[in-house]
């Protein structure tokens, strides 16, 4: 036998694997493909944070840059994290600590359009119950394509900046500055073309998905320079607002940010002038254009000028909406895009419910039903639904058995 050919004998013994079926048959096993692909590689290139960055980058967060606040405390050591491959909840992203809620929320919508809303290829399954119960290959793809698509919105479609740690630290303790372990290590990246952010984010997703990185607060930081600090105080009507509130949570300015690319205050669609022209009438920008994953708002306590929702959100282009209900976020879906399109599918219809409850142990699936109107007292209604009559006025919920714990 040839040199050439046993070593190619050698070379296919090590790529099989010799098995027996239970008839004492021999068979061949085929060694299977990762089940991720996700590796740390070396970080290359970049530019180095400035103190300057630094320092703007944790007072547009967290509204200072001199002392690390328990607040910042809350989300650093926060990562990406998917509930585990292959089971009903494999879609969604686990959400251990209530104050990163909102920001994983609105990554979470965008990580449904791309389960359910824009794969492609001949092979690819169209059963939505198979599509939920995504891969690891499939969470890792869809969350790649909702961090590009929250980036390059917010950098108006032109650009987008990655926010990605080194191992050096570049700016150090001063009267204006307390490291914080992460944001002095920052290496920044720009792209002109969301195919680069794209790939750049595949090749360094495990910066986000680290158990033990700081993959939340890179993403947020990294939209906030990909729309720009004075762009964010612009969209705020001037106000200096930190994009955390007191308590941890986002603001809800950071929440249309994230949705829709704009920091806006204001949830009506397009342009309101509150006054009048005696006392110098001022524009109030709310959503300039339709969302692709929308947004519903309920509370009684809620400023009404600030919170009434326009049909840009309520009816985005895909039927995925982020939730926020008595301040907490949740998620509603549905996996026929019809439901947006076509106003006869919403005589009847199911939408699904997450919001990482620990009192959710199995899929909460809430029927809707538009064609028999009735009357409900919101005192004594569930939250929840309060919240889905903001959309659908008068319609019916059935709960399915679930209690109603939103």
């Amino acid at each position: 036998m040839s040199k050439n050919r046993q070593e190619r004998q050698t070379l296919y013994q090590k790529l099989l694997l010799l098995g027996t079926d239970k008839h004492g048959s021999e068979r061949v096993l085929y060694p299977t493909k990762p089940k991720g692909s996700v590796q740390k590689v070396p970080i290359l290139g970049g530019t180095p944070i400035s103190a300057d960055t630094a320092e703007a980058l944790r007072k547009q967060v967290f509204g200072s840059a001199e002392l690390r606040s328990p607040m910042e405390s809350e989300w650093l050591g926060q990562s990406f994290c998917f509930n585990d491959a292959d089971t009903p909840q494999s879609y969604s992203l686990k959400m251990p600590k209530v104050t990163n809620k909102g920001l994983a929320m609105c990554v979470q919508g965008f990580i449904l359009k791309h389960l359910l809303f824009t794969r492609r290829g001949p092979r690819v399954v169209t059963d939505p119950s198979t599509l939920l119960r995504a891969t690891t290959r499939a969470q890792e793809e869809a969350l790649v394509g909702a961090l590009s698509d929250i980036l390059w919105k917010a950098g108006e479609r032109q650009h987008a900046v990655l926010c990605l740690t080194q191992e050096n630290v570049y700016v150090n303790d001063s009267s204006s500055y307390q490291t914080d372990g992460c944001t002095e290590r920052i290496h920044t990246f720009e792209f002109k073309k969301q195919d680069e952010l794209t790939f750049n984010l595949k090749k360094y997703l495990f910066e986000f998905l680290a158990e033990d990185g700081n993959g939340l607060l890179l993403f947020l930081y990294s939209v906030v320079l990909s729309r720009g600090f004075a762009k964010i105080v612009d969209d705020m009507d001037g106000e200096e607002n930190s994009l955390l509130q007191s308590n941890g949570t986002i603001h809800p300015a950071l929440a249309t940010l994230l949705l829709t690319g704009r920091a806006t205050l204001y949830l009506h669609n397009g342009i309101i002038y509150e006054g009048s022209e005696d006392t110098m009438a001022k524009a109030r920008t709310g959503i300039v254009t339709r969302a692709e994953v929308g947004l519903l708002v309920w509370s009684r306590e809620e400023d009404s000028g600030r919170s009434s929702v326009g049909s840009r959100l309520k009816t985005p282009s895909f039927p995925v909406w982020v939730t926020r209900c008595k301040d907490m976020y949740g998620i509603l879906f549905n996996p026929n895009k019809e439901l947006t399109r076509d106003y006869h599918a919403e005589n009847r219809f199911d939408l699904h419910y997450y919001s990482a409850n620990p009192n959710q142990t199995t899929a909460t699936i809430i029927t809707i039903d538009t064609r028999s109107q009735t009357t409900r007292d919101e005192y004594h209604s569930p939250p929840l639904e309060n919240l889905i009559h903001t959309k659908w006025q008068g319609a019916e919920v059935n709960w399915n058995g679930s209690a109603p714990y939103v």
